[in-house]
């Protein structure tokens, strides 16, 4: 899946919320936890996670309950919005597949009426020289020159 550029991020809920009786340290060290977890496109380990941010930061977070640790990472909260954007991405991807799967049909039958089309032209269309056409006035050419060579 495509890299997604941002998270949703409320902040009357940051400023109103529970977050915001905890330490300044404590809610850098969750906003810094959602960036790299975001980043990572919601796949991280706790190993990974204490190699970015101090792990006596991110023990208490999960204490808090704010970060699950089952050998991965996990913030309920963005899961459930990447959740949302791939099932969205998914169904793009699937739309636009049968839109192109109908056009490239569509553009197949109009390149197949086209070219039955134009092969039906080509059989009703023979070529024919104007000039052979005109046999009548071919006839009457050649009386008159005929009939100017006798009279003389």
């Amino acid at each position: 899946m495509i890299e997604l550029p941002y998270f949703k991020f409320y902040p009357s809920q940051w400023v109103t919320g529970d977050i915001n009786y905890l330490s300044y340290e404590l809610q850098g060290a969750f906003i810094q936890a959602c960036c790299h977890y975001w980043s990572k496109d919601c796949e991280m380990t706790y190993n990974k996670l204490i190699m970015r941010i101090d792990k006596k930061l991110i023990d208490q977070l999960i204490e808090l309950k704010l970060i699950t640790n089952n050998k991965k990472i996990n913030i309920k909260f963005m899961d459930e919005q990447h959740k949302e954007r791939k099932t969205a991405h998914n169904l793009r991807v699937e739309n636009g597949r049968k839109g192109g799967n109908a056009t490239a049909k569509l553009k197949q039958s109009s390149s197949n009426t086209t070219a039955l089309r134009k092969e039906k032209i080509k059989k009703e269309k023979k070529y024919s020289d104007p000039a052979l056409n005109n046999e009548q006035g071919i006839n009457e050419f050649l009386k008159q020159r005929n009939d100017n060579r006798t009279v003389k």
